[in-house]
């Protein structure tokens, strides 16, 4: 996976999604929380130019956005088209 961010300027990372796993980990601290809702933890290792971890925390709404996103005409087409050339 290649990432780009504004905030480095043209440094393109390579990464490597770890994990995905439910979670109640606070994500300000990355301490266990009682008190916290279940939230999906997104594990990836940059590994060039630098080593990294990167670590996403997806709500719920979060999962509907993206779910909404994917199941676009359009986008659906471009990822199927996308998995059956490699």
């Amino acid at each position: 996976m290649k990432i780009r961010s504004t905030g480095l300027g043209k440094t393109l990372l390579t990464a490597q999604i770890g994990t995905i796993e439910p979670t109640k980990v606070v994500p300000a601290s990355l301490e266990a929380g009682d008190n916290e809702p279940t939230r999906l933890l997104l594990s990836m290792e940059v590994v060039e130019p630098v080593h990294w971890t990167v670590r996403a925390f997806m709500e719920p709404g979060d999962m509907r956005r993206a779910i909404k996103l994917l199941l676009r005409p359009r986008t659906l087409f471009c990822v199927l088209r996308f998995l059956m050339k490699r």
